[in-house]
């Protein structure tokens, strides 16, 4: 049976908004074209300001709203940032931090990553050097850390060594996805080591919680198909590449325990890219083999189809990173949360046992959504994260589930005032997500938004836990 997120959409500045979403994407394969289901949209209010400028604001509910990065020059999307668990007070920020081409309006002239730390919860930061290493280019940057406050990012190592060249065909060989570690709190980095999957679209990175294993996604020789590696020695060395279950757009992951899961939603038919059955793979060999199971309601009935706004498409700018979104609930063994793009909505399934058996789905008002993002906390909340991009304004959103899933408070407006949203490319390069994270009694969010007048800017915004209707 269905379930519906109780009550409607507050706000932090208590003004009642509705939704419209616009379009973004990833380029695929030439040859591969996308049948991008539709959604109805809703009428977008009058634009409600901007603050403008950098550092951090102080919000109306105990937010604090922070510029990072705060350069118009540059683009600064898909920002992330880990929390290290011995200590609140320090954080880790990572981004994209790509040179727009002079030359080619809407097209990236050089890639970069940026980096910096905070030792107060976020509300103020210091950048460091990024560990390109030998490699002069970097791209899609991840960070997540380990139960000892061990720092990870995981990144696309682009270009060959003492040039300038981007092709990657270099002696050396093509760039594979590097790790790099920081075990001061991300004031310094060590070198990045090559794992044994090459650079794909977006990297994906996560850390067993249980284990402390380190999981890396890229592909062979590209995007697609995509791999997965798995290091059990804090990144020093890498096991060889697994194949991970294949679908355009590539594969989310999430790991507890020892449990290595993944989900795909996604067909493709005549080479069109279209809604495909829902399915979960969980693997306890490091993805060298993988169990299937089909995704259900709580009655046994197949999940419904992907469809609507956030469905992943090459054509415009909202939809752009691979579906279903999969989440690992660290406080339970086999306890795995799915959800997808449902119209104006997001559906959310849980199961409990790696798969076999599931309920939901609990629905998510969120029209216009872009860029979500869902994530279990420490504890076991589950917090779900969207913007949306009416008008090519900017305006985040965030929702927690205190009962595993079963039921969402009303959403929690982020931001204090809509943005511009400030992305000019013609590919969704260098911003193709967002994130929630918890820690402690703080939810931390983080989007990319143009509030500078130029490229987009990496902020991150911390929210009581307190604000979020139980």
């Amino acid at each position: 049976m269905s379930k519906t997120v109780r009550g409607s959409s507050r706000t932090v500045t208590g003004l009642s908004r509705t939704l419209k979403g616009a379009g973004i994407g990833i380029a695929l394969a030439a040859t591969v074209t996308l049948a991008v289901p539709g959604a109805a949209s809703a009428a977008w209010p009058l634009d409600f300001g901007s603050l403008g400028g950098s550092g951090s604001a102080a919000l109306a509910g105990g937010i604090t709203e922070v510029n990072v990065t705060n350069d118009p020059s540059r683009l600064n999307g898909q920002p992330v940032v880990a929390v290290n668990p011995n200590n609140p007070n320090n954080l880790v920020y990572i981004s994209a931090n790509h040179v727009p081409d002079p030359d080619n309006h809407g097209e990236v002239g050089e890639f970069q990553c940026y980096s910096a730390y905070s030792m107060d919860r976020g509300k103020s930061w210091t950048k460091t050097e990024f560990p390109n290493g030998d490699r002069p280019f970097c791209g899609d940057p991840n960070v997540a850390v380990d139960s000892t406050g061990t720092f990870f990012t995981a990144f696309n190592r682009l270009g060959c060594p003492g040039t300038d060249d981007l092709s990657g065909a270099c002696p050396q060989g093509a760039g594979r996805v590097g790790v790099a570690r920081s075990v001061d709190g991300g004031k310094t980095w060590s070198a990045p080591v090559d794992t044994t999957v090459f650079r794909a679209t977006t990297p994906r990175l996560r850390i067993d919680s249980a284990t402390d294993d380190v999981y890396v996604v890229g592909g062979p020789s590209g995007p697609s198909p995509h791999q997965v590696a798995v290091s059990s020695d804090n990144g020093l060395t890498w096991g060889p590449m697994a194949a991970l279950p294949n679908q355009a757009f590539g594969n989310q992951i999430a790991v507890h325990d020892g449990v290595l899961a993944t989900a795909n939603a996604l067909a493709v038919d005549n080479n069109v890219v279209v809604p495909g059955e829902v399915r979960f793979f969980t693997s306890t060999d490091g993805g060298a083999t993988f169990a299937s199971h089909a995704v259900t309601d709580s009655n046994g009935a197949p999940a419904r189809l992907p469809n609507g706004v956030a469905f992943p498409d090459n054509v415009g700018k909202t939809a752009t990173d691979p579906i279903p979104w999969v989440t690992a609930d660290p406080t339970a063994h086999g306890r795995f949360a799915v959800m997808l793009p449902d119209g104006n909505n997001f559906a959310v399934y849980v199961t409990a046992d790696s798969g076999v058996t599931w309920a939901g789905p609990t629905t998510i008002p969120a029209a216009g959504a872009a860029k979500p993002w869902i994530e279990y906390g420490p504890d076991g909340q589950l917090g779900v994260m969207w913007r949306t991009l009416g008008n090519d304004t900017v305006n985040v959103y965030a929702t927690v589930s205190f009962n595993g899933g079963t039921t969402f408070g009303p959403a929690v407006q982020i931001n204090q005032a809509a943005q511009p949203f400030g992305f000019h490319y013609s590919s969704s390069g260098g911003d193709e997500f967002s994130r929630i994270l918890f820690a402690g009694n703080d939810v931390y969010v983080t989007w990319g938004d143009g509030r500078t007048g130029g490229e987009l800017d990496g902020i991150v915004a911390r929210a009581p836990l307190s604000m979020f209707q139980r």
